[in-house]
C-alpha cells in the first residue's frame, strides 16, 4: 500500500484527530472517506446535471407510467 503525505497545520491536526479519536477510527480511513463521499457527490452532481439538460419537458402521471409497465 502506498504512503500519501497530507500536510497540515497545527490547528487541523488537532481538529482531525480530535474527531477520529471520538469515533475511534483511524483519521486515514476517515480521510478516505470523506474524500471517496465527495467524489461520489461529484459524479451524482454529474449525472443529474446531465439528466436535467435531457429532460423533454413532459411529465406522465404515475397512473400512466403504472400501465405503460403493466403495473
Amino acid at each position: 500500500m502506498r504512503v500519501i503525505k497530507i500536510r497540515l497545520n497545527e490547528q487541523e491536526e488537532t481538529f482531525f484527530q480530535s474527531y477520529a479519536e471520538l469515533i475511534r477510527q483511524p483519521l486515514s480511513t476517515l480521510m478516505k472517506q470523506a474524500l471517496t463521499e465527495k467524489i461520489e457527490d461529484y459524479l451524482d452532481l454529474e449525472a443529474g446535471s446531465e439528466a436535467l439538460k435531457n429532460l423533454s419537458g413532459q411529465s406522465v402521471s404515475l397512473q400512466d407510467m403504472m400501465k405503460a409497465e403493466d403495473l
